[in-house]
């Protein structure tokens, strides 16, 4: 199932580093930053360090909202 299928739950959606970082507005070492202190959840697909990583959109709009100033 496509993240893009109109039957998949926008909140649940699988997004990309790259995607990540354009929902979040920021660049990509600040987010392996937050990603390697633990302060944002992220999952590695595949094996290894240098296996790629997978965000929540979920997770991250929830991550923003308790981080709100």
């Amino acid at each position: 199932m496509s993240n893009r299928d109109e039957t998949y739950p926008v909140q649940d959606l699988i997004l990309t580093s790259r995607e990540a970082q354009e929902l979040l507005k920021i660049g990509r070492t600040k987010l392996w930053d937050l990603t390697r202190k633990n302060a944002i959840p992220a999952y590695r697909v595949g094996t290894g360090r240098t296996s790629a990583l997978r965000y929540k959109r979920s997770e991250l709009i929830a991550w923003l909202d308790r981080n709100r100033v």
